[in-house]
């Protein structure tokens, strides 16, 4: 063999004389073809004033001195043209389209092209740098993704995933201006689709949530009933009887409405006074638990005067006759609830209340929005004595025809053992879905207004 089976460097033979000839053409060659980078491959003629070691790949119908020479990579050496075939797999960099080129065997393609998958990349940046941080990154003006059609051997439809690990965690599209965030889409936090948007990328609020159970939307921050809000309750949740109509209450009364469970019991805890001493009035001390109340609802210049109503305190009882709830490897007993009755399909309501001795549980039912403190929730809620007291609102709706009209509970408490106490203030319930202020006290029953 004369020649290497590659480059087809000629051999040094063993007779041969004049051995730095051959030599010699072997580094020609090598120069030519080594870092192979040429400067187009274009042209169809020779350029008029080329460089010494100038190359090209000689582009269709060549005429002149590279006639017939079509695909060849031409180096100008020693003042004149040399040629060298292409093997399969050679790489040449196209200077002037600053693209890498391969041969095929029968002409030249660019790399990019031939490249149809990449896998477990780290980073991966588009008109921008990915970092660890956005290990995917793009820079640009417009996107597009179309579907495979069936003619390309795809179904014609287009579906994109996205997957988080846990119903705790956050998969969500976040939109934003100059950096920073202002709408928000995806399930944050929970399994719930919402959309939450902010005016300045730190204090959000959330304009819709879809439950995942029943497809029923809600606005949290949306006016709906909120102004025509009228307990259905007839002594307004004050805990002071049915005759209770003016701002003043008597003394504490359990309504018909709440019914105890598992012998569990109710004592009165204290009321709100009106006028009262602990803001400059002369009408009595506030209990602690109502000051510590009307301190985290009301401003400091409305804590004097107002509606008055009693506080019930609930002592749980030794039974167990309920399915109890188990969170956290606590189990939970029935303790309260609404009396057994008739329901309408949907009902608003909402309570205080503050564990005492340990944690109580206020169960969801399915098709229920438990707000707790004005975050919403598709969980049940503990409530521990160190979350002081907790606004609670349950907005409850059934689908009729799937209902039999008097269950599941609007509501319900679970204690963990006897002996746990809780507390109970301001209980309201409404007709339709009503967005609650926490801080909304007492809402007047409808029967105040009657005769």
């Amino acid at each position: 063999m004369e020649n290497t089976p590659n480059l087809h460097l000629p051999h040094i033979m063993p007779s041969q004389a004049q051995k730095h000839v051959t030599h010699n053409e072997a580094l020609v060659a090598l120069d030519a073809v080594v870092q192979l980078a040429v400067i187009d491959r274009a042209l169809a003629a020779p350029p008029g004033d080329p460089a010494e070691g100038d190359r090209h790949i000689v582009g269709d119908s060549a005429t002149d001195a590279w006639e017939g020479k079509e695909g060849k990579v031409a180096a100008f050496q020693d003042g004149a043209w040399a040629f060298y075939q292409p093997r399969d797999g050679w790489l040449a960099w196209v200077i002037d389209e600053a693209r890498l080129c391969y041969w095929t065997g029968s002409a030249w393609a660019d790399v990019a092209d031939a490249i149809t998958a990449l896998q477990n990349l780290a980073l991966l940046g588009v008109g921008t740098t990915a970092d660890a941080t956005n290990p995917f990154s793009a820079r640009l003006n417009k996107a597009l993704w179309t579907a495979k059609t069936v003619a390309e051997g795809g179904d014609g439809d287009l579906r994109c995933t996205m997957n988080k690990e846990s119903a705790a965690d956050v998969l969500s599209l976040l939109l934003q201006t100059n950096w920073s965030g202002r709408a928000e889409i995806g399930l944050v936090g929970d399994d719930e689709l919402t959309i939450k948007v902010s005016p300045d990328g730190s204090d959000w609020k959330e304009a819709l949530r879809a439950d995942g159970q029943t497809g029923r939307l809600s606005f949290p921050n949306t006016n709906l009933l909120s102004d025509f809000a009228v307990s259905l309750l007839p002594d307004s949740g004050r805990f002071a009887g049915n005759a209770a109509k003016t701002n003043t209450v008597g003394a504490f009364s359990l309504p018909a409405y709440l019914t105890l469970y598992n012998s569990s019991t109710a004592a009165d805890a204290g009321k709100f006074i009106s006028d009262n001493n602990d803001y400059g009035g002369s009408q009595g001390t506030l209990p602690a638990t109502v000051k510590d109340l009307i301190d985290s609802i009301r401003s400091p210049a409305h804590r004097r005067h107002g509606v008055e109503f009693r506080v019930a305190e609930i002592t749980m009882g030794s039974g167990t006759a309920s399915t109890p709830i188990s969170v956290e490897a606590t189990n939970y007993y029935l303790s309260a609830l609404p009396s057994f009755g008739p329901m309408v399909p949907a009902m608003t309501f909402h309570a205080y209340i503050r564990a005492i001795d340990a944690a109580v549980l206020w169960s969801r039912q399915s098709g229920q929005t438990l707000i707790v403190d004005g975050v919403a929730g598709t969980e049940h809620a503990l409530i521990a004595p160190a979350d002081g007291w907790v606004s609670v609102t349950v907005q409850h709706r059934t689908d009729p025809y799937l209902s039999v009209g008097y269950q599941p509970n609007l509501w319900s408490i679970y204690a963990a053992a006897s002996g746990h106490r809780y507390q109970l203030a301001c209980l309201a319930l409404m007709g339709g879905i009503t967005r609650v202020d926490d801080n909304i006290g007492v809402i007047a029953g409808v029967n105040r207004w009657l005769p």
